[in-house]
């Protein structure tokens, strides 16, 4: 039978509140990031049958030290950035990636970027209940699992049926027997996930993968001070990987790729006259340098950025309704 509970915490004018309430698991440390509207929310289906838990996390940041002896633990970021250290070693896993760890000594550290929601799936196995053979051959003493890339898809596709599921108004899968053949389901999916052939430990995808997850984080964060290498850092490939898998897919660099976003931005903003001066929009957008940014502005537009934001400003006076001021009476 599926247990199914749903734990939300805010940090509120009135008081911090416990926070660790809201764990699913019993870490040796654990601590929300600084800023403001700090919070954390845990959804999670625990299967006794298999041993398994499936969890949704939203958080606004957290780090947590944890001593793990029995779980396998399964990370599936969705939003934002994980970074796990372990033995002086630090992986980073970014939107779309994965990572499974075996019982295992280490600090995480999750970060929503660009002040948006850090959002995971996470699957938890209890290795004392299910037994390793069951599951996946064998666990070495590296605590990194090797994932199939090739099942990766679906089973994410699985957990995001279940939690769709089970906050719909009518949900099916806590009842038998339906709960238990989703247990079924997800431990089918598991034995592929963690299968050994065909398995990659660091699970960095194709270079079709590579570029989407590139992309997706530069447009996300453009206006941040990147840098390849640490574009290649969160997307958890090294530098020259990524620029390979660029050069392959687009035939361009990733900075290349990184200037063109940047560019197209700031060409929205000052057709929409959204920003005071050419100066501060190129700042926005990314641009340290104001000289460089108007020659690739030119380069690409065929115009100045100072004549689009003084085009756009006529074409916004164009169209706002005349007001005339009567003249004031007196007496």
């Amino acid at each position: 039978m599926l247990t199914y509970e749903a734990k939300h915490w805010e940090e509120t004018a009135s008081g911090r509140g416990d926070y660790r309430s809201t764990l699913f698991s019993a870490p040796d440390a654990f601590n929300m990031s600084r800023g403001r509207n700090r919070h954390l929310r845990v959804n999670s289906a625990t299967f006794p049958l298999i041993g398994t838990s499936l969890l949704s996390v939203a958080s606004s940041g957290h780090d947590i030290d944890l001593a793990d002896d029995s779980f396998l633990t399964i990370m599936l970021p969705t939003r934002g950035v994980t970074r796990v250290r372990m033995d002086r070693k630090e992986r980073v896993i970014a939107e779309g990636g994965a990572l499974a760890l075996g019982p295992s000594e280490r600090w995480t550290q999750v970060d929503p970027r660009c002040n948006r929601d850090f959002r995971a799936n996470v699957a938890k196995i209890d290795l004392k209940r299910v037994g390793p053979g069951k599951v996946f051959p064998d666990v070495t003493t590296d605590p990194v699992v090797p994932i199939s890339t090739a099942a990766l898809e679906g089973f994410r596709g699985l957990i995001r049926y279940q939690f769709a599921d089970l906050t719909s108004p009518a949900p099916t899968l806590v009842h038998q027997p339906a709960s238990d053949l989703f247990a079924a389901l997800v431990l089918e999916h598991l034995r592929h996930l963690l299968a050994s052939d065909g398995a990659d430990s660091a699970l960095d995808g194709s270079h079709d993968d590579i570029v989407r997850r590139a992309i997706e984080y530069m447009s996300a964060c453009s206006s941040d001070p990147l840098t390849v290498p640490a574009i290649a850092e969160v997307v958890g490939v090294s530098t020259r990987r990524l620029q390979d898998a660029f050069r392959l897919t687009t035939g361009r660099t990733p900075w290349e790729r990184l200037a063109e976003i940047r560019l197209e931005n700031a060409r929205t903003r000052l057709l929409a006259a959204a920003g005071p001066s050419v100066t501060v929009i190129a700042f926005d957008c990314g641009f340290s340098h104001l000289g460089r940014f108007a020659q690739a502005y030119r380069t690409t537009y065929g115009e100045a950025p100072s004549v689009t934001l003084i085009r756009a400003r006529e074409a916004v006076d164009a169209v706002r309704p005349a007001i005339r001021l009567k003249p004031t009476q007196i007496g």
